[in-house]
């Protein structure tokens, strides 16, 4: 088991705990710069992200307009716009200084499709029905065990064949997906999902803590 020996932190830096690797070598306890800069929940701290960088991007269209810099306001197909931005002034390590620049909006080439990518190794939550194929149907009718039983029986196939993280994500993933699909239409069924979903989730989480501190 890893040992802390709880070094005590600077102002702006937070203690991150001693690990053992997969390797097994063991990482000590140090401080890490601190990263977060909101407070608040999570869903708080997003918006608030957006918020600034959308107040970002509008400064620099502005700056960019001032400065007699061509902005765009459309791009041709297969191009997307790309926001403006303000570059900081820096110090390489030769000794060299970079100085402060500003970068215009401008198009640039579109790379993958837009939306959130779900896809996991080729497996896609959306698409797929792994679920009712090892026995997740019906589930209105099923004990607890029986459900977990059939997640514990797909987890094994997957794994076989993509990897812990790939099959453990897929389950908790396709579990979500449908009980978010299902909250207003079917209920009661949307919270069952949502439970297995959980339990899944604490059983992921332990495998993984087990397996960083063997």
């Amino acid at each position: 088991m890893a040992v802390s020996r709880k070094p005590s932190c600077p102002s702006g830096h937070v203690l991150r705990e001693s690990y053992r690797s997969k390797s097994g070598k063991v990482v000590s306890a140090r401080c890490i710069r601190k990263t977060g800069i909101f407070r608040g929940k999570a869903s708080n701290k997003a918006a608030m992200r957006r918020s600034k960088a959308l107040e970002s991007a509008k400064m620099a269209v502005h700056m960019s307009r001032k400065a007699g810099m061509h902005v765009p306001t459309r791009c041709p197909p297969g191009m997307t716009l790309r926001a403006g931005y303000v570059r900081r002034s820096y110090s390489r390590k030769s000794g060299s200084h970079v100085h402060r620049a500003l970068t215009a909006p401008s198009c640039i080439t579109q790379r993958g499709k837009s939306g959130r990518k779900i896809k996991i190794f080729g497996i896609d939550p959306k698409k797929d029905h792994f679920l009712s194929e090892f026995g997740y149907h019906d589930i209105v009718n099923k004990t607890q065990e029986e459900r977990h039983a059939a997640l514990h029986k797909l987890i094994a196939h997957l794994e076989e064949k993509h990897g812990q993280m790939a099959a453990w994500n897929y389950a908790i993933r396709a579990l979500n997906y449908r009980a978010l699909i299902n909250r207003n239409t079917n209920p009661n069924v949307s919270r069952i999902m949502k439970s297995d979903q959980r339990a899944i989730s604490k059983l992921y989480k332990k495998a993984k803590q087990q397996s960083t501190t063997m």
